[in-house]
């Protein structure tokens, strides 16, 4: 006769769970800035260095002077990469992760007013993330 019951109580094994899921949420998110750094145009540099991450609220900054030209659309800029790639460490069990740009000209970018992106940037690499991940 099988045995009922559980052999664990949940509460042994849920900090396992926490951190499968914070390990998953940093996936997802690493994954999402390097999809929108290489889907980003690239004029001054200034709309794929102002791709951001932030753990907990939405981080509102710009800066217009940011960026590196010479690195071609499609090409990893490293150091925007690292710049937010660090800030992930602040991710917990059940914390908020943004990814967003907030360059001035970015809506117009979404919206498909670069001929480098015509399809714009955030909406293909949501697409990307549901396919990948799941919805």
């Amino acid at each position: 006769m099988a045995k009922k019951g559980w052999t664990f109580r949940p509460t042994e094994f849920m900090h396992q769970v926490e951190e499968d899921l914070v390990e998953m949420q940093k996936e997802m998110v690493l994954y999402a800035l390097t999809r929108v750094i290489f889907e980003s145009p690239v004029d001054s540099g200034a709309y794929r260095a102002n791709n951001r991450i932030s753990v907990g609220s939405p981080d509102y900054s710009s800066d217009p002077s940011a960026g590196n030209p010479n690195i071609p659309k499609g090409a990893m800029d490293q150091e925007t990469y690292n710049r937010e790639a660090q800030k992930i460490v602040a991710l917990g069990p059940y914390s908020v992760a943004y990814v967003q740009n907030n360059i001035i000209y970015g809506t117009a970018i979404e919206h498909g007013h670069s001929g480098q992106a015509a399809q714009g940037v955030y909406g293909i690499v949501s697409n990307d993330l549901r396919q990948r991940y799941g919805s």
